[in-house]
C-alpha cells in the first residue's frame, strides 16, 4: 500500500495572492495547516493568501511551514504562473463573452471525472491518465463549447482540448477536434481561435447533419400520423434543435438567393422554432409536417455550408457502429450535464 501522504502546493497568482492547493490521502491534515496559518478558503474550496500587506503574508507563511512541520504535512512551491491566471488571460482574449472556471484536482477521481468528459482520445486523454496535476480549467462560451485547459508537467506547456458537448447539444458522431499546444496564454488563445474552435465547429455541424439525417430517414420508414409518442416527439424534436443551428448558420455565413431567404423563413416558421422547448399539440403536428417535406432540402443546404477542415483530426473516442433509434423525450430535453 502507498506511504499515507499530505501535501501543500503554493501558486503565485498575478493577483496578488498565493493559491494553496492542500493533496495527499491525508488530506485533511494539509487543510488544518493551512487553516492554522490563516489562509482563507473560498466556495470553491480553494485556500489563498493576499499578498497586500506584505508582512502579514510573510508572518502567514511562517505559521504555515511550523503548522506543516507539526502536521507533518509537506509543502513545495510550484514553478510556473497560477492556472487560473492562464485561464483567464485565453478567455479575455479570444472572441465572445467566455469564462473560465478553475477545477482544483486533488485527488486522481478528479482527473478521471475530467478525463471523462474529453472528446479527444489523444495526448490530453493519457496525460490526465498518467501523470499527477495540480489545477485544471474549462473554458466556457455560454454557447455549450467547453474547452480543458491543463499544464503539462514534463515542459510547462499548455494544453487546450475539447470536452464532448452534451447529449441534449448534439450526439457526437464526428472524429474529435486536436488538441493545442502553446508556451503561453497569448499563443494558446491564438491556436484555439484559429484551429480548435473551427475544427470544432466543424465536428458539432457535422454530427448535427449526421443525426439530422438517420432521425428524418427513421421518420419516413414509419410514416408517422402523430407526433406526440415519445420516439417520434424526440427525433422531432432533434431536428427542429439541430434546424436552429443550421439556419443561423447558413444565414450568418453563406450568401442566400431571394428563393432560400425565403424557404429558410418558411421552415423556421413551419418548425417553431420560436417556441422550441413548448410548442401546442397543433404546432408540433404541423412541424412535423414540414419535417418531413422540406428536412431534406434543409439538410442539404446546411451540407453546403459545412465549415473547411483547419488540419488533421485527432483520434477520437470509440463510437457506436450504428445509431440506436431515437430514445424518449425525456432523454432529449435541455438540461444541465455538468
Amino acid at each position: 500500500m502507498p506511504t499515507p501522504s499530505a501535501d501543500i502546493t503554493l501558486y503565485l497568482s498575478a493577483r496578488d495572492k498565493i493559491i494553496a492547493l492542500p493533496s495527499g490521502t491525508r488530506r485533511r491534515w494539509a487543510e488544518t495547516a493551512l487553516d492554522l496559518a490563516g489562509f482563507a478558503q473560498s466556495h470553491d474550496q480553494i485556500h489563498t493568501l493576499s499578498l497586500d500587506d506584505q508582512a502579514q503574508a510573510r508572518q502567514a507563511l511562517t505559521h504555515l511551514h511550523q503548522a506543516a512541520r507539526d502536521c507533518q504535512v509537506t509543502v513545495a512551491t510550484h514553478p510556473r504562473p497560477y492556472l487560473g491566471d492562464i485561464a483567464e488571460a485565453i478567455v479575455a482574449a479570444l472572441p465572445g463573452h467566455w469564462m473560465a472556471t478553475v477545477e482544483p484536482l486533488r485527488r486522481r477521481q478528479d482527473q478521471h471525472n475530467l478525463r471523462e468528459f474529453l472528446w479527444e482520445a489523444g495526448s490530453l486523454y493519457d496525460l490526465l491518465e498518467r501523470n499527477r496535476l495540480g489545477f485544471a480549467a474549462i473554458l466556457r462560451d455560454g454557447g455549450g463549447t467547453e474547452l480543458l485547459l491543463i499544464e503539462r508537467p514534463s515542459d510547462g506547456l499548455y494544453m487546450v482540448g475539447a470536452l464532448t458537448p452534451s447529449p441534449d447539444h448534439v450526439q457526437v458522431t464526428m472524429s474529435a477536434p486536436r488538441s493545442v499546444i502553446a508556451s503561453d496564454a497569448r499563443l494558446a488563445a491564438r491556436f484555439v481561435h484559429a484551429r480548435l474552435l473551427p475544427d470544432y465547429e466543424r465536428a458539432v455541424h457535422l454530427s448535427r447533419l449526421y443525426e439530422a439525417e438517420e432521425d428524418l430517414r427513421w421518420a419516413q420508414e414509419h410514416e408517422p400520423e402523430r407526433y406526440d409518442t415519445a420516439d417520434l416527439g424526440a427525433a422531432l424534436y432533434r431536428f427542429r434543435a439541430h434546424a436552429t443551428a443550421f439556419i443561423a448558420t447558413l444565414r450568418a455565413n453563406t450568401p442566400l438567393s431571394a428563393e432560400q431567404d425565403a424557404f429558410l423563413d418558411r421552415v423556421e416558421d413551419g418548425l417553431s422554432l420560436d417556441a422550441l422547448d413548448d410548442p401546442d399539440p397543433e404546432a408540433l403536428a404541423d412541424a412535423g409536417a414540414v419535417w418531413l417535406v422540406d428536412g431534406e432540402e434543409l439538410i442539404e443546404m446546411a451540407r453546403a455550408a459545412t465549415p473547411p477542415a483547419s488540419g488533421t483530426p485527432a483520434k477520437p473516442k470509440a463510437l457506436p457502429t450504428a445509431v440506436p433509434p431515437p430514445p424518449a423525450m425525456a432523454a432529449t430535453a435541455p438540461g444541465l450535464r455538468r
